[in-house]
């Protein structure tokens, strides 16, 4: 194992996880709106969605995307569309929130994201596609085999994307009080629509 590629693949792999995307929104938006707790399923569904696409990438998903580059055009297209939807359920709530009452204004998810649906939305979220993509290229040396090169980079980017999907999932959950007074609640659902609608048009033009 080369040690140096290793450090290297730590600090991408935690500098990646750490940065805002569809994963890490995700979680702060459901903290805020469930708690942390609520939000673990969630949290779970998305590390080992993600290890099963980062698996799937340095065991030869990349060859498959080469041979047909219009298939991450599609995943671009329903990630940013899916992500789209969830900013327009924010924007809904924020604009029929009551500036009077505190529970009177509509959640703009009736539940949290169950386990399954993170593990299936690695599979359209482009942020994840492409760093796996990406990764599984750029530290090809780092293990001879395979399957012992899949084991470190899936290891190294668990432990980053535990640590940072964490943290921005606890800190949606210090959003929590604000959500439930009717005038704050109206700006923390604008500005959680504005960073998905954000993100939706980042990833359609990135």
């Amino acid at each position: 194992m080369d040690k140096a590629l290793l450090v290297s693949l730590a600090g991408f792999a935690f500098i990646s996880s750490a940065t805002p995307g569809p994963n890490n929104l995700l979680l702060v938006s459901s903290g805020a709106l469930f708690g942390w707790r609520r939000t673990l399923p969630l949290l779970g569904g998305i590390l080992l969605g993600f290890a099963i696409l980062m698996s799937s990438a340095v065991l030869g998903l990349g060859t498959i995307v080469a041979k047909w580059p219009w298939l991450v055009s599609i995943v671009r297209i329903l990630g940013a569309a899916w992500l789209v939807w969830m900013s327009s359920r924010f924007f809904i709530a924020a604009i029929q929130s009551r500036t009077s009452g505190a529970t009177d204004h509509p959640a703009p998810l009736p539940r949290p994201l169950r386990f399954f649906e993170g593990v299936l939305f690695q599979w359209i979220n482009p942020k994840a596609l492409l760093l796996a993509l990406s990764s599984a290229g750029a530290y090809i040396a780092i293990a001879e085999l395979p399957y012992v090169r899949a084991a470190i980079i899936v290891g190294v980017f668990f432990v980053s994307g535990l640590i940072s999907c964490s943290t921005w999932m606890i800190a949606g959950d210090t959003l929590s009080r604000y959500m439930s007074s009717g005038q704050s609640a109206k700006y923390v659902n604008f500005t959680m629509g504005a960073l998905l609608l954000l993100t939706a048009f980042h990833i359609l033009i990135g």
